[in-house]
């Protein structure tokens, strides 16, 4: 693989992980508020909240509605690549200014709400958490920008090998939960804060693949290679013969199959039956397929793209105990198989007399 090669994958790869692993961490912080869902009548946890103005770079993650009293908005943040965490740490309070000014969040009947009290909180990589923390006291402390809300640093990574998130405060901003509105039987300063000791809390995949499963995407456009490895294996297996399929889910297929598929139609499939409160642009599906070409999979066809579909990722079985972990494993090995064909062949331009996708697979 050439050093230009190198520095695609790498790029692709960060872009693959930060959105999957945002993904993941909403989800399964979904299910971690979920316990409010019977305690308050107007709960309300949105994927999808407003966006800030277009001169700031984020944007609210996620938004929990509790009662007119409390609520939290969420931001995940990336993995360090490119930018310094001082960078990320500046446009971090640039949204938090914002958001602290005047955001509303949406309660379980679709109305903004401008509640009494809001706390933020942000998860950083673990990479990077302690000096992240560091940059953000000094600059709250020095009133930089003046927030009313407090500030909630949660440092995560991620267990490969068992596939879970583990969660820790991140102590050096001082911040808390102000949680006095809520019930303390479900008390967000025990399960990760002061009062358990600031304890690790882990989430494993039946926590954040089960809500992902009908919830893949978030408040941001995904890159190319994420809805790709998604199509791949949630969309394009319901297409197999129930043989196959059965070969397919134990990482024994090895046929390929062409599957045709239209553009608007399978847009419109995502959205009325496969994700829930989603909105899957058509051209996030056009982009998508035209990343499966540059991979060779797939070619357009007319007014179609025909995919040719196969086991890309062998001896992965997703059957039995484990089948989650085992899931999600399979995915991470599919997306990274796809981005390395994607950078290999994307310095090349299209074959001159290409007849079929069976010649370049």
């Amino acid at each position: 693989m050439s050093g230009e090669d190198v520095g695609c994958v790498d790029w692709q790869h960060h872009n693959f992980r930060t959105y999957n692993d945002s993904v993941d961490v909403i989800s399964g912080w979904e299910t971690v508020f979920g316990v409010f869902d019977r305690h308050f009548d107007k709960y309300y946890f949105d994927r999808f909240p407003q966006d800030t103005a277009d001169d700031i770079e984020y944007t609210p993650d996620f938004t929990v509605h509790f009662d007119s009293n409390y609520s939290i908005i969420g931001k995940i943040l990336p993995k360090a690549l490119e930018n310094e965490p001082a960078t990320i740490a500046e446009q971090l309070l640039n949204m938090l200014a914002e958001c602290d000014d005047s955001y509303d969040v949406v309660d379980d009947d679709g109305a903004f709400v401008d509640t009494a009290m809001t706390d933020f909180v942000a998860f950083v990589p673990d990479s990077y958490s302690s000096e992240f923390g560091n940059i953000l006291n000094t600059r709250l402390s020095n009133d930089e920008p003046g927030l009313e809300n407090n500030v909630v640093l949660i440092r995560y990574g991620m267990d490969d090998q068992r596939a879970n998130y583990i969660f820790q405060r991140e102590t050096s901003l001082e911040d808390e939960f102000r949680e006095k509105h809520l019930p303390d039987e479900e008390s967000l300063n025990e399960t990760i804060g002061p009062d358990g000791g600031y304890k690790s809390y882990k989430l494993g995949t039946k926590e954040f693949l089960r809500p992902k499963s009908t919830k893949p995407i978030y408040n941001t456009k995904p890159p190319h290679s994420y809805l790709a490895t998604y199509l791949w294996m949630k969309e394009f297996p319901t297409e197999l013969s129930e043989e196959d399929f059965t070969e397919w889910r134990k990482g024994q297929i090895n046929k390929k199959q062409q599957i045709t598929v239209d553009c608007s139609q399978l847009t419109n499939k995502l959205n009325t039956q496969r994700i829930n409160d989603g909105d899957v642009k058509e051209e996030w599906i056009e982009e998508t397929l035209e990343f499966l070409c540059t991979t060779r999979y797939a070619e357009e066809s007319s007014q179609s793209y025909n995919v040719m579909y196969t086991g890309v990722v062998q001896d992965i079985d997703m059957t039995g105990n484990n089948r989650l972990a085992r899931e999600y494993r399979r995915a991470t090995e599919l997306a990274l198989k796809l981005i390395k064909r994607y950078c290999r062949y994307s310095r090349d331009s299209a074959p001159t007399g290409q007849s079929s996708l069976e010649e370049f697979s």
